[in-house]
């Protein structure tokens, strides 16, 4: 038998026919396998210095952990015969058996460290808690503002801000220039708070709050309580700049409602003082405005509010007893919501009158308790505490806003006299503000001014409303009862007289600064309102007339001229506003819903 020729001394890989068929290649000859030798087909090598190489891919960890498998077996053997000599390559071996040993002691700290880490659900590190602002001059350290003003100013907070807010108290005995030191923040808020609208730094101020917020908040995550409170103050005297929609003031207070909860807040025991109070107070500003704003609030009345307000009514800070008062109306503010969302249009004017008859007694036992706080809290306190009590009267006739509950009875009883009383109740709370102090109206907080616009816009909807009732009917005595619908809401005088008390915030400002002021916008709105409320109860009734005259004349006579000529039987209303605005329907709308909807 022949002997096979010597195989090359290249190294080979399997012959392209085998690696084709997937088939082992096991070389017979120099340039023939014996595979391809057995089938009598073509061999042909590829040497490798000719391919391609791959880069030598990582082992993976089924192959590390096979190898130190088999290095302890080998250091187990070398063990086993202790009385033979160590050779050079064992003593190698028992080398990098030591330094796999160390990996996997490594391996064993980092799955120790990831187990560890896996204890905590969230990702990454703690957002930091200190500024990075810190150590910037301040306003008063660049000269912007006297250290004088600042100490008045921190007075003014202290006697005449917080009895109107509650929520955020400055350490007694703390002078400006400590306070500062301290809390940067808060003071700076605290500033932009009391500074009022027409002073000159009043946009720097508002600036600089939105640098921190951006960077700080935003950009960084940080958290702390300081940050809280001074949204909490920044953004109950919220006033620039004025928004359509309001999405910064929206931001803000998302902002505080998103810190309280980061904190936990919400769950964390044994609250301090001042952690309780920013709690109750980013609970009072969210439902008080995220509701108004038609946003969800994001903090909920549960018994940790109960239990908060129950401890500060009891401490030696005198203005945590006004705290209680306002909390209660707005947890009773979400009772309404609840029972009103539940009424469907299946149940009619008598689910209506059981829900109204219900919310009723339960506000009345709501407001003896309210009443009792004001022999215990300042004149100032107490008319912010009786217009929040006014405004959730005037919720409590919202119903009759619902069209789908009044379909088979839109001309009930009862809905008539609940769109009266949403007149009389609106009245009642505009006059309200209209006859506050001066101080009170320029420290005005932005819930009062949310429902300072809400009774405005109520007004000519409640009346539009009842015009439409009255007419439908088509009774006798019509006019009258349009005449005397008209004269007790009185809405364009009221207005005014709302608009001129409150520009008095206004009086050094143009009317440009004045419009980006949230409050001196509000005022030009009204003022606009005033002029198009004449025009649109005069198209209201012109309409009215006209389908009673085609109504009335055969239809052979019904022509455009004729009924133009025709006299109309109702008196002009509001002959004195000689220059009243004309505006459609759609514009008049879209200038209702700025106050609507705030």
């Amino acid at each position: 038998m022949n002997r096979a020729s010597p195989i090359s001394a290249v190294k080979r890989r399997a012959c392209v026919a085998c690696t084709v068929a997937k088939a082992r290649c096991t070389p017979q000859v120099a340039n023939m396998c014996q595979r391809c030798a057995r089938l009598g087909k073509s061999c042909t090598f590829l040497d490798l210095p000719q391919t391609r190489r791959k880069p030598k891919a990582a082992p993976s960890r089924v192959e590390v952990l096979e190898k130190k498998v088999d290095q302890l077996v080998s250091q187990l053997a070398t063990l086993t015969r202790p009385n033979e000599q160590i050779s050079p390559n064992t003593s190698n071996t028992v080398t990098r058996d030591s330094e796999l040993s160390q990996d996997a002691r490594q391996d064993s700290t980092d799955v120790e460290t990831m187990l560890e880490a896996a204890k905590d659900s969230s990702h990454g590190v703690d957002p930091p808690t200190t500024s990075v602002l810190e150590g910037q001059p301040s306003i008063v350290d660049r000269g912007l503002l006297s250290e004088a003003e600042a100490e008045r100013l921190i007075m003014s907070f202290r006697f005449e801000f917080v009895p109107k807010f509650p929520f955020v108290l400055i350490s007694e005995g703390q002078t400006a220039s400590q306070f500062r030191q301290r809390e940067p923040f808060l003071f700076l808020c605290v500033v932009a708070a009391t500074v009022g609208s027409v002073h000159p730094l009043t946009k720097a101020i508002a600036e600089e709050v939105m640098n921190h917020v951006t960077m700080r908040i935003v950009a960084r995550s940080e958290r702390n309580l300081e940050l809280l409170r001074g949204l909490l103050v920044y953004s109950a005297w919220y006033t620039y700049p004025a928004e359509r929609h309001h999405p910064r003031l929206l931001l803000l207070i998302q902002l505080c409602v998103s810190i309280l909860y980061d904190l936990g807040l919400h769950k964390k025991p044994n609250l301090n003082l001042d952690e309780q109070r920013a709690l109750l107070g980013t609970y009072w500003l969210s439902a008080s405005l995220c509701g108004v704003l038609g946003r969800p609030s994001g903090v909920k009345h549960d018994t940790r509010v109960d239990e908060f307000i129950k401890g500060l009514n009891s401490t030696e800070q005198f203005s945590d007893r006004w705290i209680l008062p306002f909390i209660k109306l707005q947890s009773y503010l979400g009772t309404v919501d609840e029972v009103n969302s539940s009424v469907h249009a299946s149940g009619g004017r008598a689910l209506v009158q059981v829900a109204q008859s219900s919310l009723q007694r339960q506000f009345d036992n709501v407001r003896i308790d309210v009443e009792k706080s004001f022999s215990n809290c300042p004149p100032s306190t107490a008319n912010a505490i009786r217009i929040e009590i006014k405004y959730v009267e005037m919720r409590l006739e919202e119903l009759w806003f619902r069209e789908e509950l009044w379909t088979a009875d839109p001309a009930s009883p009862v809905r008539t006299t609940m769109l009266m009383n949403m007149i009389h109740r609106s009245k009642e709370l505009i006059q309200m503000i209209s006859n506050l102090p001066n101080p009170d109206i320029i420290q005005m907080t932005i819930t009062t001014s949310a429902r300072v616009c809400a009774a405005v816009g109520y007004i000519p909807t409640a009346v539009l409303s009842l015009l439409s009732i009255i007419t439908t009917n088509n009774d006798s005595g019509t006019d009258d009862q349009v005449q005397a619908v008209v004269d007790a809401a009185d809405y364009p005088n009221l207005v005014l007289q709302l608009a001129n008390v409150l520009e008095i915030r206004f009086e050094e400002l143009s009317t440009r600064d004045r419009d980006n002021d949230l409050v001196g916008s509000l005022c030009s709105k009204m003022r606009l309102l005033a002029r198009c409320y004449p025009y649109q109860i005069r198209g209201f009734m012109a309409n009215i007339q006209s389908r009673d005259v085609r109504q009335a004349v055969p239809p052979m006579a019904t022509h455009r001229d004729e009924i133009a000529t025709t006299p109309q039987v109702w008196p002009p209303v509001y002959e004195q506003f000689g220059d009243i605005f004309p505006i459609d329907d759609s514009q008049w709308d879209s200038i209702l819903s700025d106050f609507t909807g705030f």
